[in-house]
């Protein structure tokens, strides 16, 4: 949280007074891009704020950062020999969040197939 170059920009400092202006009306505090905690303010405020102005300001600052903003109270993230984990969701089969919606529409997956029954690579009949 030390590194605050993405700060730098024209396009972020004017983004970050917008949204100065709109915490300290719908909160009453006073944002200051010097405290140490100032990314975490952003992260609570993140899930707080229902102005969606707001909420749009701060999505566009985490873009410019690179990432998202991170309050210390996120679980960490799950690793396996130092690759990210998949988080499967209910909705959606792990072949689709890895090879896209195109698989899961050209695949097969929605016609029911009856085995075919194979002797010696030929099918068999009957």
């Amino acid at each position: 949280m030390t590194d605050h170059q993405w700060l730098m920009t024209s396009q972020a400092l004017n983004s970050l007074r917008k949204l100065r202006k709109r915490i300290q009306a719908e909160f009453g505090i006073n944002l200051r891009f010097s405290d140490f905690n100032f990314e975490q303010q952003l992260a609570d405020l993140k899930h707080r704020s229902k102005d969606a102005e707001s909420l749009a300001l701060i999505a566009q600052l985490e873009a410019l950062k690179g990432g998202p903003f991170l309050n210390g109270q996120e679980p960490p993230e799950r690793l396996y020999r130092g690759q990210k984990v998949l988080k499967e969701s209910a909705r959606k089969d792990i072949y689709e969040m890895i090879y896209g919606e195109e698989l899961a529409l050209h695949d097969g997956r929605g016609v029911q197939a009856q085995p075919r029954r194979m002797y010696r690579g030929q099918p068999v009949i009957g």
